[in-house]
């Protein structure tokens, strides 16, 4: 079965959980003995890129005008549903990580093979776009979009593939007319890096907690520096570990923010780093803390399960679903950080009872979100997708 993958992100260089599930998805197929090519705008470019297209893509980048965005948008995606119809006699199925290239993908191949959607989105994907920046919430741009995104999600041929029971939830509210056939959950997987399991590990005399993703406001690592000094007032010590590309400003408030908070000696700022070097880290830390209080899932702490970590993060909708079975491990929201320290202190202070809930989320893991489970979900859905009427 040969696959063809797309997505509007940069598989190469861009760094979040779209690209963590769309590299690992890849990978686990390939080795499955399912051949994948992926299509995405970076590895589409031809050098004979008509002048008008090349004058569109300066105006954008610019003068950052919607409207020189959505033609730049437009052009993409012909040449996307160019070079997917010139595969199209050696694809039998199509995975696509966004609305657009879905669509792109739709109008190459119609019916001809399975089309998966994965749907990352948190919220209405078109409100995604405005909220990012990229388009104003109204408008003829935004109206584009909308109805763009629209034929994609109602479309009978679309397999829709949420990452999570939140996300599911979500589209039959997008899709009230979709019958549940055309909804197919597949949480994420993480292959899991050989690291040492935690009773086995050597622990670090000062515990680390670490927090893996993007510098920004949305993620909540605001919170980390009060909760360092609270832990302190508590006279529990320890580090904290930041990793993710980091958005200039943000970065900036939160050292100045650690300053005022006398505990810019306890935190360390990786910035973006290579896929690896993140398992490495976080196999290294002592506790995961997920501070982001919306996800669509939350492939980060997958990550860090998969390292051999106990995890604890501030509740949000899918939380149940990674973390099941132990729920002292979700924080609720709206705590003041003296109270998050209180719970994070005895496990900080205590390698057993890190261990103990380390093992318990481990099983977890292994049961819903492994390399293995996760191919072979895919491989489930495509297989019904392609014997379902059209």
């Amino acid at each position: 079965m040969n696959i063809l993958m797309t997505t509007l992100l940069d598989m190469e260089h861009d760094r979040n959980g779209v690209i963590s599930v769309a590299g690992d998805l890849n990978r686990l197929l390939e080795a499955a003995g399912h051949p994948v090519r992926t299509i995405t705008p970076k590895n589409s470019h031809h050098p004979d890129r008509s002048l008008v297209t090349r004058i569109i893509s300066r105006l954008w980048r610019t003068t950052r005008q919607p409207l020189f965005l959505l033609l730049e948008l437009s052009a993409t995606l012909r040449k996307l549903t160019t070079r997917i119809a010139a595969h199209a006699d050696e694809t039998d199925a199509v995975i696509a990580h966004d609305l657009l290239t879905a669509s792109a993908a739709l109008s190459a191949l119609g019916g001809r093979c399975p089309l998966l959607l994965v749907c990352h989105f948190r919220t209405d994907p078109w409100d995604e776009f405005s909220d990012a920046g990229l388009f104003p919430h109204h408008g003829f741009t935004t109206r584009w979009l909308r109805r763009t995104m629209e034929r994609v999600l109602h479309d009978p041929r679309v397999t829709l593939v949420p990452v999570s029971r939140r996300n599911e939830e979500l589209l039959r509210r997008l899709v009230p007319e979709a019958p549940p056939q055309r909804i197919q959950l597949a949480y994420p997987g993480v292959s899991a890096p050989e690291v040492t399991p935690l009773s086995g590990r050597k622990h670090n005399a000062v515990p680390v907690i670490i927090n893996v993703g993007l510098l920004h406001w949305r993620k909540n690592q605001r919170l980390l520096p009060h909760v360092a000094v609270a832990l302190k007032q508590m006279g529990v010590t320890c580090r904290f570990v930041l990793a993710g590309a980091e958005e200039p400003d943000e970065k900036a408030y939160l050292e100045e923010l650690t300053t005022r908070c006398g505990v810019a000696d306890l935190f360390t700022f990786w910035g973006q780093q290579e896929r690896e070097t993140v398992f490495r880290l976080m196999a290294e830390a002592d506790l995961y803390l997920h501070t982001s209080l919306e996800e669509s899932f939350g492939m980060t702490l997958v990550e860090a399960m998969s390292c051999n970590i106990p995890v604890m993060a501030l509740e949000y909708e899918a939380l149940q679903e990674i973390l099941p079975d132990t729920p002292e491990a979700v924080i609720p929201q709206g705590l003041p950080p003296e109270q998050i320290a209180a719970l994070l202190a005895p496990l900080l202070s205590d390698a057993t009872r890190r261990g103990t809930l380390q093992s318990r989320q481990r099983a977890v893991y292994e049961r819903c979100f492994s390399s293995k489970t996760f191919v072979a979900r895919y491989r489930e859905i495509i297989a019904s997708a392609a014997v379902a009427p059209a």
